[in-house]
């Protein structure tokens, strides 16, 4: 019995060493191309006219070259159901812009609104509408790498904890 721990001692070890270091490694590098060249807006900010019925859609979105490095689509929900999908072929400022759109909504609606850079990377903001102009405004930062990043610790815990 005692040889058949210490026979299993050298397995743990190199999996540990070994196969945990290059699971990491390839969960690292598969997401590092979304993350690296992915340039998601860092921000979007709305607002929203009852009596004109306009949506103000402020973006920023710092590039060096706005010709070839720019937010290509905005894309509107209202409830649910896309509104409006627009598409763009350059960016009128390197640094932050502001698009309006008509919209047709009432208080309480909600608009999520989507901008997508060319290069990769989106940030969608969730509106509802209300007569205080904006008060229940909440915005949903993209995660991904964080959670990828979450899921390989726990898994690499769950593994150590498994072998002990």
């Amino acid at each position: 019995m005692k040889n058949r721990k210490n026979s299993q001692k050298p397995k743990q070890v190199f999996f540990m060493t070994h196969i945990v270091p290059i699971f990491v490694s390839l969960i690292v590098f598969c997401t590092i191309p979304f993350t690296v060249f992915a340039n998601a807006p860092s921000g979007l900010r709305v607002s929203y006219n009852l009596e004109t019925q306009d949506l103000q859609v402020t973006i920023s979105h710092p590039v060096n070259n706005p010709t070839t490095h720019y937010i290509y689509k905005v894309e509107l929900q209202k409830n649910g159901m896309i509104s409006n999908t627009s598409t763009y072929t350059n960016q009128p400022d390197p640094n932050s812009f502001t698009y309006t759109y008509r919209v047709n909504a009432t208080t309480g609606d909600t608009i999520d609104v989507t901008a997508s850079c060319i290069q990769g990377g989106s940030k969608t903001t969730q509106y509802t509408v209300s007569t205080n102009d904006g008060a229940k405004n909440t915005s949903t930062p993209g995660f991904e790498s964080i959670i990828a990043l979450s899921a390989t610790v726990i898994i690499v815990i769950l593994l150590q904890r498994k072998q002990t």
